[in-house]
């Protein structure tokens, strides 16, 4: 991840100090291909359904709906797109994701006090996966920023879950994370939305700011109630053209 943020800012610093004073980008100055890579940070979520209709299975989601909040997420990777003309664009592309949520810091109850048992504890789902963008760009407008909106569907391959514990003590906290046994679902699909800005540095490469939202519509487990995952994030990519 730091790794991935460093190379965008080095690439975004050299392509703006590089640009010239040369006239707005016309459209016969677009490239057909383009490569480039992307970082968002993602607000992470899931909803849950009751799979066999019992009435324990909605307590179990309405206790649940009560502890549990959204986590902070990302999705980072690299990108590939075909232009057919300047206001139309196919897009595809591998990114790691981190996906999932988490409960809230919930207090330890003793019949006595006991010094060495911590105070609070939390729990976080961080959900895995590797995506596979493939999705249709359309851009309004001639000058260096540009309005863009995109749709699709994204494929989600499973790698893993892991669950990590953080334990409040009075004077200090520990956390811990340890894989999850769960058998979760090997592929999932994800419809995929997103609009905001391009801007054009010179004819060659792109900077582009994209809110984006991603729901996925396959459960994430066979279970009486199972979750279904999704997030919205800013995504920002850097393309550069061939």
């Amino acid at each position: 991840m730091k790794s991935l943020l460093i190379t965008f800012l080095t690439l975004l610093t050299f392509s703006l100090f590089g640009q010239d004073k040369a006239e707005e980008p016309q459209i016969a100055d677009f490239r057909r291909v383009q490569i480039g890579i992307n970082v968002s940070p993602d607000i992470c979520f899931r909803t849950l359904k009751n799979n066999n209709g019992d009435s324990s299975c909605d307590l179990l989601i309405d206790q649940r709906n009560e502890r549990e909040i959204v986590k902070v997420g990302y999705t980072a990777g690299i990108d590939a797109s075909y232009h057919f003309t300047d206001f139309f664009s196919l897009e595809t592309g591998i990114q790691y994701s981190n996906k999932g949520f988490q409960t809230k810091k919930q207090d330890v109850t003793t019949l006595e006090p006991e010094p060495d048992l911590p105070q609070k504890i939390q729990f976080i789902y961080n959900f895995h996966y590797i995506d596979i963008p493939v999705k249709a760009n359309f851009t309004v407008g001639k000058k260096k920023i540009r309005f863009i909106t995109s749709v699709g569907v994204t494929i989600n391959v499973f790698l893993k879950e892991t669950q990590t514990s953080i334990l409040i003590y009075s004077d200090h906290t520990d956390r811990k994370t340890d894989p999850s046994n769960y058998d979760h679902k090997k592929v999932n699909i994800s419809p995929t939305i997103s609009a905001g800005i391009d801007y054009k540095i010179n004819s060659r490469m792109n900077l582009r700011i994209e809110p984006t939202f991603r729901y996925g519509i396959l459960k994430i487990i066979d279970a009486p109630v199972s979750g279904y995952l999704f997030s919205s994030g800013l995504n920002i990519s850097y393309y550069y053209g061939f």
